[in-house]
């Protein structure tokens, strides 16, 4: 099976599965108690002894009880435990939610994930149990009986010893059927608390912000890939030839939309299958195994190019891709035109899936530690690969208004490798230490710097070396023409 078809068989038999529900049924969860007229919360924690942030959400945890004593906390540790991972995921589907990432929060038949700090996620944890407690409370006062009305003041002719004797020794309160009802938590939701307030655009909430903001990232990275820039241009160079703008537009506009769509069928594959799997953190840690694998491939590339292994395009395959542009390039009618620029662009994007499979394994996997509805999974994942596509339809674009010509130099792929592979390498790191600085604006951004940063290091210091070596090396000496 060549690798054409192994990926067509890969994208038609996964895309298709759905995420994965649990068979278990949920377990009954006692998310409050009333004792005494009083409504106590109970909040289920779901943690890991490795994971940092959860011990700060411990720590904070523990404080918000001392400040609330109706607020009740059970942890359950699932690094080491296979039973409470396994209720962690029965209780998800109990909400209608998917298990992901520790530290996960239940309450009032909420779920919250993650753990940012105590002034972001802590302020508004501690903002929503204080709404829902105070809702329940209410609920509970609500059904109280009204007090008796004061007992009218005795006759005056009466003894008010007498009165005394005839009382009886004690009335019994009076109970209401109704404070024995199950509380309605079905509440609207709490007002939004941790905000930030950014300039010319409002309150923002940086859990919110970090997932957009990783999308565009790594779609925009994934985007400047040699692999796919090779197969555009001299696509385009056989265009240019026709001196055509329509014709460059056409060819150019359908390879980059067939593209995008077979790379959004690859990256829904991906997704479904970490759904099928599950949530363990080994699978997580596998992600992280290999895009740090992929991420040394593509810095070795940088420094020796096609040298061992590789994950470029190789020489064979070049020529088949090259040997189909000229058949496209030679199509006369329209549909045979677009018929071939659309086969062009799924065989060559089955050859750039090697070149980068490493972007969407890593996107995928961060996406499903993400608690989302099923819509917003594929959301992002087409939110990602607009953005993938944007810079290639821009070189569509410009060539075709300009009617120029261009062609991916050795260096640049390297250079282009190189800041592939840091920022695979710096995915790869948190993947394996801790994934839940991805699941933040500040880590997110501060992974871009190390990457952005490491890679202007690297080629600045090959410079340098490279130009002190060749002021060190020997030079001929000159030769000189006898006068005469």
């Amino acid at each position: 099976m060549n690798l054409s078809r192994l990926v067509l068989a890969l994208l038609l038999g996964a895309v298709v599965a759905a995420p994965a529900a649990a068979d278990d049924a949920p377990p009954a969860v006692k998310w409050y108690e009333v004792k005494d007229g009083k409504v106590k919360v109970n909040l289920y924690l779901f943690y890991s002894r490795t994971c940092p942030h959860c011990t700060a959400a411990r720590t904070f945890l523990d404080g918000l009880q001392k400040r609330h004593d109706w607020l009740a906390v059970t942890a359950y540790e699932t690094s080491g435990s296979p039973a409470n991972m396994d209720h962690y995921r029965r209780m998800a589907v109990g909400v209608g939610k998917q298990a992901g990432q520790v530290p996960a929060f239940f309450y009032c038949k909420q779920m919250e994930i993650g753990y940012l700090g105590d002034a972001t996620t802590g302020k508004r944890l501690e903002a929503a149990l204080v709404y829902y407690r105070t809702a329940l409370q209410k609920q509970v006062d609500d059904r109280r009986p009204p007090p008796p009305p004061p007992a009218p003041p005795p006759p005056a002719a009466v003894p008010l010893m007498l009165l005394l004797l005839a009382a009886p020794d004690g009335v019994p309160a009076a109970q209401d059927p109704d404070l024995d009802l199950p509380l309605d938590l079905d509440l609207p939701p709490p007002p939004e608390a941790a905000t930030v307030d950014v300039p010319w655009w409002g309150a923002v909430r940086p859990e919110e912000v970090s997932l957009p903001a990783l999308t565009v990232v790594l779609g925009g990275l994934d985007s400047f890939n040699p692999c796919a820039f090779f197969v555009l241009l001299i696509l385009l160079g056989l265009m240019f030839r026709t001196g055509s703008r329509p014709r460059m537009l056409l060819v150019g506009g359908v390879f980059v939309a067939v593209s995008g769509l077979v790379y959004f069928l690859f990256m829904a594959a991906w997704l479904n299958l970490f759904f099928l799997v599950g949530h363990m953190r080994a699978i997580t840690l596998a992600a992280g195994a290999v895009a740090t694998a992929v991420a040394v491939v593509n810095i070795k590339d940088y420094f020796w190019f096609k040298q061992g292994v590789s994950l470029s395009l190789s020489d064979s395959a070049r020529s088949r891709l090259v040997h189909r542009m000229q058949a496209v390039g030679g199509a006369d009618g329209l549909p045979a035109l677009v018929a071939g620029t659309a086969a062009l662009a799924f065989a060559a994007n089955a050859y750039e899936l090697l070149c980068t499979a490493g972007f969407p394994l890593v996107y995928t996997r961060v996406l499903t530690l993400r608690d989302l509805p099923p819509a917003g999974y594929y959301g992002y994942l087409a939110l990602y690969n607009l953005v993938y596509v944007t810079p290639l339809f821009l070189i569509v674009v410009g060539f075709s208004v300009t009617l120029s010509s261009h062609k991916l130099t050795e260096y640049q792929g390297r250079v282009l490798k190189l800041l592939s592979g840091m920022m695979m390498l710096a995915l790869g790191v948190v993947l394996l230490s801790d994934p839940g600085l991805l699941g933040n604006l500040l880590g997110a951004a501060a992974t871009l710097a190390a990457a952005i940063g490491g890679t202007a290091a690297i080629v600045l210091g090959h410079r340098v070396v490279a130009r002190a070596n060749r002021a060190a090396a020997p030079h001929p000496p000159s030769r000189t023409t006898p006068a005469g």
